[in-house]
């Protein structure tokens, strides 16, 4: 069941009492030269570590107290209940009555059978599908995945948008150096067909592999780029007399595309073998998905151990922000610094 509204944060007496310490502030000035020259204590007060992250707040526009009162608001709108309502599946999405279940998708493996939502073993399914990617992986950088003509794959083209892009672009720039297989990746997101045509311009269609990212198969810009995609691939690999004929395109097709997508009927009628496409759930929102199949690329171009670290890291700070009290709690601290910041300055 959905749970109840928000609580109007602009209600509470929290609210009114950071209001007070704002104006305050800006009364006595507000100065972090003279804040440091006063609390020489200040880095050490307001730095948290979280996994291996340590967070310094001190060159913020805030004082210890700020970072109380904070805290305070959070509690007075029920975060921290929100917060154990999430990691036990309740429907914390209101407008589509669903369970916000991305924490699932890091869990270990012995977490199967301990978190059961609407009927669903969510870790034991996660599992399933991120096996199968592995196994797509370790193909695809062990060679034995080849394209139609028998070469290995040395580029992976995700083509996406928004959640479908956004989260793996941004890993893989971050994590090139660990990138160990002689695989790279581009991500083409842009309807303009110039973002498709730079990023496929001087690649070669015998050694280049394509992941369609679309739960539904039905996005407007995905597909248009997946089709333009299809036709690069057929019209290149024709033009170095690669393939012959019409007889081999389904073939070629299959060779160097896979998708992430749960319309499997959609998927076979591109041309893309349904064997080879990876699925995920509708508890996973687009823009926290890249630690599930819409994740494939990475770990392709970076292997299933590294990516497994990758999740690691998510469940790290999973656990941090579920078992952390919220004064120092920095995950939570960095989203209440934007109430303060957005609303107050």
């Amino acid at each position: 069941m959905a749970i109840n509204p928000p609580v109007d944060a602009t209600r509470t007496q929290a609210w009114a009492q950071l209001q007070q310490h704002f104006n305050q502030l800006q009364q006595q000035g507000i100065s972090l030269r003279q804040w440091f020259a006063q609390d020489p204590q200040r880095v050490q007060r307001m730095s948290f570590d979280a996994g291996d992250l340590h967070f310094d707040l001190s060159k913020n526009l805030i004082t210890p107290e700020t970072l109380q009162l904070l805290a305070n608001l959070g509690r007075q709108v029920g975060l921290e209940q929100r917060i154990q309502d999430q990691y036990h599946g309740v429907h914390i999405n209101n407008t589509e009555d669903r369970a916000v279940l991305h924490t699932a998708l890091r869990r270990p493996e012995s977490d199967e059978g301990k978190f059961v939502v609407d009927g669903q073993d969510t870790v034991k399914d996660v599992r399933e599908v991120l096996n199968r990617i592995y196994d797509f992986a370790r193909k695809v950088r062990s060679g034995e995945w080849t394209g139609i003509t028998g070469r290995r794959i040395t580029t992976v083209v995700n083509i996406g948008i928004g959640g479908s892009d956004l989260g793996p672009s941004m890993a893989y720039e971050a994590l090139k150096p660990y990138a160990d297989a002689g695989i790279t990746a581009r991500y083409v997101s842009n309807i303009d067909p110039n973002d498709l045509a730079e990023k496929t311009r001087d690649l070669d269609p015998e050694t280049t592999l394509f992941i369609i990212v679309s739960k539904t198969f039905t996005t407007l810009e995905t597909l248009t780029n997946a089709r333009c995609a299809r036709t690069w691939l057929l019209d290149s690999l024709r033009a170095k007399g690669a393939i012959f004929g019409d007889g081999q395109d389904a073939d070629a097709v299959r060779r160097h595309f896979v998708a992430v997508s749960t319309a499997l009927d959609k998927v076979e009628a591109f041309g893309i073998d349904p064997a080879n496409a990876f699925g995920f759930w509708n508890w996973v929102g687009g823009r926290y998905s890249v630690d599930s199949a819409v994740g494939t690329s990475l770990a392709v171009v970076l292997g299933p151990d590294n990516f497994e670290n990758f999740l690691q890291g998510f469940h790290a700070i999973d656990e941090y922000f579920a078992s952390t009290p919220l004064e120092q709690n920095v995950v939570a601290l960095l989203g209440l610094m934007n109430v303060w910041y957005v609303n107050f300055f």
